[in-house]
Parts: structure tokens; sequence; C-alpha cells
């Protein structure tokens, strides 16, 4: 399977490190709100990747993580009356909700940041021993300049992310904070460093490595992710282990609204509840896989519609397959129409075309082609379901 790998810029051939079992992390959300559909493309594209690859043999170990210690989630706390901890928790609550809806395999593993503050606050120490961190007043920050500047995915840093510098007293522009101290209503724990709480970026190494290891085959999250929040990553581990972090960066593109990025940040969103009380869970994904990962999606209720038009006619080939039966024997056009189907899925996740392939043959299979042979079609039908993880309903 060839895959895009952010760290390189192309397609490569898929490798584990370790034959037969895959290490993967996904960056999962901060949970201050309800999930919008920006979150579930991210999860549903690599939902169908972990999918594919264990139908291909491979055992994955995956971890997912929530970022439950954050200003926006203090915030959110406060207006609430609830603890910041137990905000979290109930959007973690609601996030599963919205996730099995969509039929989205759950994580081996689910890792909160609260519950990592000790390694966090072990890794910061041994970053200050490594002379890769300092102190500044009640903050730690890392020291890209002496750890070895940036690159691991942005290689242009000074003329990209100017805008997106973290502030304080620093020795270096791009400097970030690993540990500071925690503010008036703001969750915050005792440590050798101080009452504080953890950086962003450190929490995610910490339960990345400590669940997946020093070295993780796949770090997937969307692309607004890359900088800061897996340049410092890389950085951080890089600093503090000396190994290869990540061999395989995946980051999927955005859901636009006008043109715009879907985000909670700015307010332009769609959550997923609320899509779901117009439109099936099954539309819902099939939009989302309608295009690469890598390809910018636009929302709209049209393109919604479209989508429920275009599951309603996969649906009816399912249906009309199953009257072929479900032997071992497949017809010539049925092997070619599985050979495509299995080749665009090795080709990047191509997941519009074995969309529009399973489009196609139920054109053909509903009366589109008359005197072909469609014996065996049932199993691309199954393929599709397990791993594009569509229900159809047969």
């Amino acid at each position: 399977m060839q895959i895009f790998n952010t760290k390189v810029g192309w397609k490569e051939e898929f490798i584990p490190q370790q034959p037969g079992f895959v290490r993967a992390y996904v960056c999962g959300p901060t949970v201050y709100d309800y999930c919008h559909i920006g979150h579930a493309r991210t999860y549903i594209n690599f939902d169908v990747l972990k999918r594919y690859m264990m139908a291909s043999g491979l055992e994955f170990l995956h971890v997912q993580n929530f970022t439950d210690v954050d200003d926006k989630i203090t915030a959110r706390a406060v207006e609430a009356g609830l603890a910041p901890l137990a905000l979290a928790d109930r959007f973690i609550e609601e996030y599963f909700r919205d996730m099995d809806a969509l039929n989205v395999k759950r994580a081996t593993v689910y890792a909160k940041a609260s519950d990592y503050i000790p390694k966090i606050v072990g890794i910061t120490e041994d970053l200050l021993k490594k002379e890769a961190a300092y102190r500044s007043g009640n903050t730690v920050f890392f020291d890209v300049g002496r750890a070895g500047g940036f690159g691991e995915l942005v290689k242009d840093i000074e003329g990209s992310v100017k805008d997106r510098l973290e502030k304080g007293t620093k020795r270096g522009p791009f400097d970030f904070v690993l540990w500071r101290q925690g503010g008036e209503n703001e969750q915050a724990w005792e440590s050798p460093l101080g009452r504080g709480r953890p950086g962003w970026h450190t929490e995610c190494v910490a339960m990345a490595i400590t669940n997946l290891g020093e070295t993780l085959d796949i770090h997937w999250g969307g692309m607004d992710l890359i900088y800061p929040h897996h340049e410092c990553e890389a950085a951080i581990a890089k600093a503090l282990t000396g190994k290869t972090f990540v061999r395989y960066w995946l980051h999927n593109n955005f859901v636009l609204m006008t043109g715009k990025k879907m985000s909670k940040s700015t307010g332009r969103l769609v959550y997923i509840r609320d899509v779901l009380k117009r439109h099936s869970p099954e539309a819902l994904r099939l939009f989302l896989l309608s295009k690469n990962y890598r390809e910018q999606i636009e929302y709209s209720e049209e393109r919604l519609a479209g989508a429920e038009r275009s599951l309603e006619s996969i649906m009816g080939g399912a249906r009309a397959a199953m009257d072929w039966g479900r032997g071992p024997e497949m017809s010539d056009c049925v092997k070619e129409y599985s050979g495509m189907f299995f080749n665009a899925l090795d080709d990047d996740l191509e997941t519009g075309q074995t969309l529009a392939l399973l489009e196609r043959l139920s054109w053909e299979m509903t009366g589109g082609s008359k005197g072909k042979d469609f014996t065996g079609a049932a199993k691309i039908y199954d393929a599709a379901e397990s791993i594009l993880g569509i229900r159809l309903g047969r």
C-alpha cells in the first residue's frame, strides 16, 4: 500500500517497523464542545485506513487521545458551573455517541491528558536536564534552537508560521511551553515544576510513547495540526529519545463551508448530531469519503442530498448482487471491478474512486448493462461494508 507521508512530501510504500503489527496514534478532540463534521472526516478516514490494514492481515494498536486540559475547557466550565474535568468528561461521552452513530471503530486505548500528568512532568524534567528546555519565570519552555531546530514537517518555518508563535519571555521566537503555572479557576497540579499544567504538545508525546513506544508507525491528524502541534511533538520526542518519533505522518484536509475551513475556533461549523437529524449516518460517511482524504471537501445540504442518492444507488446494487449468490467464484467482469476497488485503496486510500466504482457497478447490475455475468459481486459490497464502513442494509 502506498500512503502519502507528510514528512517526505510524497507517497511511500507502507512497511510497519514490526512485521504484521501497526502502532498508530490519532490526535483526538479538545473536549469542550460537540464534534462537528470536520472531526468526523478525520476519524472516518482514519477508520477506513485501519479497517483496510486489518482486512489485509495486520494487527493494529490504535491509541487516540482526548485533550481535557485546555484554556477553552476552563472557560466553558466556568460558564456551565462545572469543574473543568467534569465538563471534559461530558463531551467525551458525546464524542462516543457521535462516532458510534457513524460506525467508527473504537481505538484500542483512549488516553486523557489529565491521566498522564506524572509522565508529562517526568518528560519536562528530563528535557531540563538535557538542556533542551529552560525556565522563564513560572513557565518551562522548550528550547527549539538548542534542540536542533524544526524541520520534521515544515521546512520553511520562518516563512510560514510567524502568526502562530506562542507568547512569553523566551530565548527564541519559536520556543514553546512545556509546563505553565495554573491560573485562578484553571485545572492545575502540584509538581516538582511548581503548581501548574502541561503544554498541549507535551501531552501528546507523553500519551503516545507511554502506550506505543518511542517510535510510532503512523501519526494521523488534520492538516491544521502540522504546525505547531505535530512539529513541536516531533521536536520534543527527538530531544527526549534521540530516535525517530513517527515513521509515517498522515494529515487529512479540511471540510469547507462556503470556501472557508470548518472549525470550532471560528464558529463556522455544523455539528454531527445536527446533520444526523436530517441525513442518515451512512450518507454522511459516504459524503466524507467521496474525495481523497488529502483533498478539501465543501459541505452543503445539496451535497448531502446527493450522497443520499448515491447511497440509495449503491444499496440497490448490493441487493441485486445477492441474487447472484455469495459463492467463491467471480466472473471476469466482477474480478475487474474487484481489482480496481482494491487498487484504489492501495493508492493512498482513494475512497472517492472506490465509491465511484460501486455506483457504476450498481448501475450496471440494476439494468444499466444487459447480459453480463455478475457472479461474486456480493463480495465487493461485503468489502464496501467492512472496509469503507458503510452499512448497506442487506
